[in-house]
């Protein structure tokens, strides 16, 4: 332990870890890029990552460079980019988290984990103590608990170590293919419910349809009511608190056999095997009316049916829902808050947080104004390794160009081998005479935007509006163009 709290030893040797396994990723040659993307996310993130929720106070910008090169060098395995690319650049390129929003992750995780613990837990107890205004040392949880300063993290859902015992028993869930086998006729009751997310709210709806005894009359209710605000609930929350009002609603029955039908296959998952999840205050409520159920002698199923199926059940439940969902539809009850929903918003602000460092990428930004976006998935993802390093050359300007090689002193001059200007990329594509033949299927893709560089390499300009999508048959003849000239041709990866 480093009795000054400075950890630099720890993130050299996290770094150093990380590089290792960053370097038998960019053996991996020819993956596609989704592939490499989830094997930087699996196997180079958390060993880097590991235990940074002690150490990320300390990452400064002295300590940053190590895991900069991890960083570049996984960008490299991804989408090609050279190691001189600026590290903020490489990450947009590859569509990878940065270090730093990593760690916050990992951070706002625990700490909005500790809040969903019982409140006998004395964890849990201290976290008013942690928020606390220390003026000497500010601890790494203080850091967190001022971020979310704002949050009412008092009404978070509480998470037992267990949703039931390991004796208890569960109920079986099938999906479509099982239920089809299952006559609608052989069901007594049949309880169908969905939920919606419209107009920043989350409503449930149901219905519960049964068959008529000679001991009573046929069962026939629906409901709908609005469950909570979408900054608080999801859908999932909201068929899991719609089946336990369903199962409230049935009747004091034995020995029937009841259906329980839902859209969304993570409930149906999570009935069948519970966890220790978000959502548990609603699975817990549900296994108590399975057990009443299951004492009076009735058989109960789950069933997974895929919302293209039209059943009429599910059609009218899913009604029901959008009903709980109209403009102006505001929850009349108050239910905890789900944990699940405020990581997610969470981890949104720390993506949307996101920007270039002053002085960085005035070439990106130049080609492409909507930097930082998931628009790169497109350029790069389904292209094999030799195009998405040729592309990342052009949109990042550290090609094998002369201009860009005269900056780190591999070429004796910046003008191209035609005499007219430099070497650039806009030289090189749109201007140098030794290249027009390879031009053709670039003219053919546009009259109006030739010479726009933004336009061919996949970016936005600020000419364009805000439904904007990138042209990929003008990347891809920019990208046939350069690999016909063989000007960016990276050898050491052929």
């Amino acid at each position: 332990m480093d009795t000054r709290l400075k950890y630099k030893q720890h993130i050299a040797r996290a770094a150093s870890k990380g590089l290792e396994a960053a370097l038998e990723l960019t053996r991996l040659r020819g993956l596609p890029t989704a592939t490499a993307r989830q094997l930087f996310s699996a196997t180079v993130a958390p060993i880097v990552d590991y235990a940074s929720n002690i150490w990320m106070h300390a990452y400064r910008y002295r300590n940053t460079a190590p895991i900069n090169r991890v960083q570049r060098i996984g960008a490299q395995a991804i989408v090609g980019t050279f190691l001189t690319v600026a590290t903020s650049i490489a990450e947009i390129e590859a569509s990878i988290p940065t270090a730093l929003e990593r760690f916050w992750k990992r951070a706002i995780k625990l700490w909005v984990d500790i809040h969903t613990l019982p409140k006998t837990n004395p964890l849990h107890r201290i976290t008013s103590r942690v928020r606390k205004f220390y003026r000497s040392y500010r601890s790494p949880f203080h850091q967190v608990a001022y971020r979310l300063k704002d949050m009412p993290l008092e009404e978070l859902e509480s998470i037992q170590p267990f949703a039931l015992k390991p004796w208890e028993k569960r109920v079986q869930a099938f999906n479509y293919e099982n239920a089809t086998k299952q006559p609608e006729a052989e069901w007594d009751i049949r309880v169908a419910v969905s939920s919606s997310a419209c107009n920043d709210v989350v409503g449930i709806g149901g219905v519960v349809r049964g068959t008529p005894f000679i001991d009573g009359d046929a069962t026939s209710e629906e409901f709908s009511f609005t469950l909570g605000l979408r900054t608080e609930q999801n859908p999932y929350s909201g068929e899991l608190a719609a089946m336990s009002h369903a199962l409230n609603l049935l009747p004091n029955v034995s020995h029937r056999r009841i259906a329980l039908l839902t859209t969304n296959k993570a409930v149906a998952l999570s009935l069948r095997n519970p966890r220790q999840q978000s959502g548990q205050v609603y699975i817990r409520s549900i296994y108590k009316s399975f057990a009443k159920l299951w004492r009076n002698g009735n058989g109960l199923l789950v069933f997974w049916v895929p919302s293209s199926d039209e059943n009429e059940l599910l059609q009218l439940a899913k009604r029901e829902a959008r009903q709980a969902t109209k403009e102006g539809a505001t929850p009349t009850k108050r239910f905890p808050r789900m944990q699940s929903t405020t990581l997610n918003l969470e981890k949104k602000k720390l993506t949307s947080e996101r920007h270039f460092p002053d002085g960085v990428g005035k070439h990106s930004k130049r080609v492409d104004a909507a930097l930082p976006g998931q628009h790169t998935r497109q350029l790069y993802d389904n292209r094999p390794w030799i195009e998405r390093n040729v592309l990342a050359q052009m949109r990042t300007d550290r090609t094998r160009l002369n201009n860009s090689m005269y900056r780190i002193h591999a070429a004796t001059s910046r003008q191209c081998a035609c005499g007219h200007e430099p070497e650039t990329v806009a030289h090189f594509l749109f201007r140098c005479t030794q290249w027009e033949q390879h031009r053709t299927k670039m003219h053919q893709c546009t009259e109006t935007n030739r010479g726009n560089l933004s336009f061919f390499l996949g970016g936005k300009s600020p000419l364009d509006g805000p439904d904007w999508q990138p042209n990929l048959k003008a990347v891809q003849a920019t990208i046939s163009f350069a690999l016909a000239t063989g000007r960016l041709e990276n050898k050491q990866h052929i």
